[in-house]
């Protein structure tokens, strides 16, 4: 793998430890040029099970990324020299080195949707009738809340999914009662619109609702949220700037939870075809992507 004069290249003995579980955050992370590194630790999980890293693999991002405690241990198995990457200079990084780029963002999001599943795992009411068909018990949730605006997307988007379902005639209506609280909102948008409003508490997508992209904050605030346990968690408050509904600029499986705006709030939407391009000129964006996926797997790790 080629090396770049912007990143320091480092080198580590035979059998040095280079990160310590549970000790301090690393400052960078490192990309391996040459030798073979070994790691261990409950957080460890690499693809197929195999914890012995080469040329070209990677480790301790997500401690780079959000200077948090380092979850690995890795270990030198041979003589090792690697590129040492600062969360700073990961942009620069991505622009120079797309294909370990593009390995770390798809790493990152596949041990986020591990987690999430993991934590639905450990959720038994979770568990139940998790298809877009609780999208309707979802209504009924923010209706006893009396948040009437979130119980009305709920139920309309139950319709688009379930417009014969057994709920179907209840749904129709709760979303007759609730029409006054439908200002303002839209379910329609094109791809190619890629500035959208969504005023407070209307939802930009549901869990298990399928992904068509991702969105960058512009103004206002969003909150991710699960139901469990008939309780409303919020695992994330977004803001301007920040990224939401990453993992669907990579590929189009279900959402892990739902997107409910806070507050009046702008999105500039970047849809799932646009994964090539940005990767190739978008470097801040998906850095940004990285650092939001790295951080969204410390919350699971540290919940």
């Amino acid at each position: 793998m080629q090396a770049y004069p912007c990143f320091p290249l480092v080198s580590f003995p035979q059998g040095s430890i280079i990160t310590q579980k549970d000790g301090a955050s690393s400052e960078r992370f490192y990309v391996i040029q040459s030798g073979t590194v070994r790691l261990s630790g409950e957080e460890c999980n690499l693809p197929g099970g195999v914890n012995s890293l080469g040329s070209g693999d990677f480790f301790s991002v997500e401690s780079a990324l959000t200077q948090n405690t380092e979850q690995i241990s890795a270990l030198a198995e041979t003589d090792v020299t690697a590129i040492a990457v600062s969360k700073e200079a990961l942009p620069a990084f991505i622009k120079e080195n797309l294909p370990v780029s593009t390995k770390i963002l798809n790493y990152l999001s596949k041990r986020l949707q591990q987690l999430n599943e993991k934590s639905s795992a450990s959720k038994k009411k979770a568990l139940q009738n998790n298809g877009l068909s609780r999208l309707y018990s979802f209504g009924n949730f923010y209706l006893k809340c009396n948040i009437f605006r979130t119980a009305y997307c709920a139920f309309h988007q139950y319709l688009k999914h379930y417009p014969t379902g057994k709920n179907a005639e209840n749904a129709k209506k709760h979303v007759a009662k609730l029409a006054s609280y439908a200002s303002g909102l839209r379910f329609d948008y094109d791809d190619r619109e890629i500035t959208r409003q969504y005023p407070i508490d209307s939802v930009i997508f549901f869990e298990r609702e399928p992904s068509h992209g991702m969105y960058v904050i512009r103004s206002g605030s969003i909150k991710i949220t699960r139901i469990i346990d008939d309780k409303e968690v919020t695992l994330a408050v977004l803001k301007a700037g920040d990224v939401v509904g990453q993992m669907g600029l990579i590929d189009t499986k279900p959402r892990s939870a739902t997107a409910i705006a806070c507050e009046d709030t702008e999105l500039i939407a970047i849809a799932h075809t646009a994964y090539l391009p940005i990767l190739k000129d978008g470097a801040h964006i998906l850095a940004r992507i990285c650092t939001t996926l790295a951080e969204r797997i410390a919350i699971h790790e540290n919940s």
